[in-house]
């Protein structure tokens, strides 16, 4: 399946050339040969996406199933500091963005990237995106197997393949080791969504994946159907591609706001779409056979005794610390740490660190989660509060990972050319506004914030979710956000948040912390969040946050967003989502 003639496509040599071309088209554009329109396709198909600001783009960068080993990470510190802000974003994509990048340094960025094994190649655009899984396979105690292999080895087969990388719109794929992955992998959102199963018992289990196709967020929020319950594992290329070309024959080019996937699913329906992916998969000739690419994710070559990770002497804080950020793996003495990160922030010096500890430790990797948080597999529990230490001088050893105060959201109006409000601000704001919340059941709530309805912050999916809007309040514009809550994936499938009032922007804080109140002191005895909020009416929230939704215009706070310090007004610049 991973055939030499596919192999060819990632050579340094053919990635060179891939460079060189780049490098000529960019030159093409400052030359006045073609121009920016012409250019854009090509550029965002390498994975360079503008941004608001004139003359600066952003910088994808790929990062097969979220792994980063210390090369990579250092490479990443050397971009952000040289190239971009000393900073770089992980995304819900398990990507990582360079913002204020110049064009003519795209190339250097590009070949520093390959050479630790990265690339920017079709990490936007109409392309197969970067391939997904939780951040969690190999070492979660539910999982049927670990999908890591299995999603690396589907990268290796998309990225640079000739007849995948000019679809209708873009693709997204995700792994996940079980059923209930909603803050592993989600697979219920994805173009193709696929839950490892083992089928048989007795020592005579066969592994293969539950498919679910045309799921996705954006402003049609849209549950994945099951294409099968139970695919062999040596179909699961074979598979996936007899769906790309489904979606290649019948995704519409014309109208990209209807070109996902998910609006051929619902012209077809779902016996229809099987049958069309069944005549195409008599026509691929990719031969069917069971195709792994070797996990990087390794435990530690030195194996150490199992200790208690407590006691001896710990401090408060790396006891609380370690009660929300540490998390046992199946492997008996080693543990997975969360490290949690302001909206995705890296800094350069972080990079760096992080690098530096996989190497003092013996550890293979980190991993980006969907959450924008970064994990640590096969930590040995004796190595924990040295680990804290180490973490701590980088100002990586914040509590409250997997709670409340672990805000998802992406860039929104800082850097990008949809973004309506500052929805990172708003993140790392609630963050430290949650940080100090102790209720157990409080704690279990997830925030996700998008800077506009198309989801990148995956607000759909949240108990609490944002997404930023612009409103009249007498003549002049304010930056709000509309409250969404009720959203979850789990085994039983994709609960899509309700929609229940729009708020000022800057009373999103004070309403939350009153949103928090009123489940407390209305919920019974051990009611989940969750559970409060499907039996709760949308009147009882909106009546409880009536004194946050009032505004006049004669209240010059509402019109100055956060992280702001200009009067507010909406500009947007020409979306490239869809480009």
């Amino acid at each position: 399946m991973l055939t030499a003639e596919s192999e060819s496509r990632h050579t340094r040599e053919a990635i060179e050339d891939e460079i060189r071309i780049f490098e000529e088209r960019i030159g093409g554009l400052r030359r006045g040969e073609i121009t920016e329109d012409q250019l854009r396709p090509f550029r965002l198909k390498h994975g360079i996406y503008g941004q608001r600001q004139a003359g600066f783009q952003m910088v994808r960068v790929k990062v097969p199933s979220g792994i980063l080993n210390a090369v990579q990470l250092r490479t990443l510190a050397e971009i952000a500091e040289t190239y971009s802000t000393g900073r770089g974003h992980v995304t819900t994509r398990e990507n990582v963005q360079f913002h204020f990048v110049k064009m003519e340094n795209v190339p250097a960025i590009m070949r520093s990237l390959a050479d630790a094994g990265l690339t920017t190649r079709e990490a936007c655009g109409n392309t197969v995106r970067n391939v997904t899984s939780c951040p969690l396979a190999g070492v979660c105690p539910t999982e049927s197997f670990d999908v890591t292999p299995h999603a690396l080895a589907t990268t290796r087969f998309f990225l640079r393949h000739p007849e995948f990388h000019d679809l209708p719109r873009k693709f997204k794929i995700a792994f996940s080791g079980c059923a209930n992955d909603g803050n592993c992998a989600a697979a219920g959102i994805h173009d193709i969504g696929l839950i490892a199963q083992v089928r048989g018992s007795n020592g005579t289990g066969k592994r293969g994946f539950k498919v679910l196709v045309g799921g996705g967020l954006g402003s049609l929020p849209t549950e994945a159907a099951t294409l099968t319950d139970f695919l062999p594992e040596e179909e699961l290329i074979p598979a996936m591609e007899a769906v790309l070309r489904v979606f290649k024959e019948h995704g519409n080019y014309k109208n990209k706001l209807k070109a996902r996937m998910k609006f051929v699913l619902r012209d077809k329906g779902i016996e229809e779409f099987r049958r069309l992916v069944a005549e195409k998969r008599k026509q691929v000739t990719t031969p069917a056979e069971v195709v792994k690419v070797p996990t990087p994710v390794q435990p530690p070559l030195v194996q150490l005794q199992p200790a208690p990770a407590s006691g001896n002497g710990a401090s408060p804080a790396f006891e609380r610390w370690q009660h929300h950020n540490v998390q046992p793996q199946r492997q008996p003495g080693f543990a997975v740490v969360w490290i949690k990160l302001p909206a995705g922030t890296v800094l350069t010096r972080q990079f760096l660190g992080l690098a530096g500890l996989l190497d003092k430790h013996g550890l293979s990797a980190v991993r980006i989660a969907i959450s924008q948080d970064l994990v640590i597999p096969w930590t040995p529990l004796d190595r924990l509060q040295e680990i804290y230490k180490d973490l701590a001088a980088l100002d990586l050893a914040t509590p409250g990972a997997r709670t409340i105060a672990d805000v998802t959201g992406c860039p929104g109006a800082t850097t990008c050319n949809l973004g309506i409000t500052r929805s990172l601000t708003l993140a790392e704001l609630l963050a430290q506004e949650f940080a100090e919340e102790t209720d157990p059941e409080a704690h279990k709530v997830r925030i996700k914030i998008s800077g506009c309805p198309n989801s990148c912050g995956q607000h759909h999916i949240a108990d609490i979710g944002l997404y930023g809007n612009a409103r009249r309040v007498g003549e002049k514009q304010a930056p709000y956000y509309q409250l969404m809550l009720g959203g979850k994936i789990s085994a039983d499938g994709v609960q899509f948040a309700r929609q229940i009032v729009p708020l000022p922007a800057k009373r999103i804080p004070a309403a939350l912390k009153a949103l928090l109140e009123f489940y407390k002191n209305d919920r019974t005895e051990g009611e989940s969040f969750r559970t409060w909020v499907v039996r709760t009416s949308d009147e009882a929230v909106i009546s409880k946050l009536q004194p946050f939704v009032a505004a006049t215009d004669d209240e010059d706070d509402l019109f100055i967003d956060w992280g702001d310090n200009e009067t507010y007004s909406l500009k947007l610049g020409r979306g490239e989502c869809a480009a």
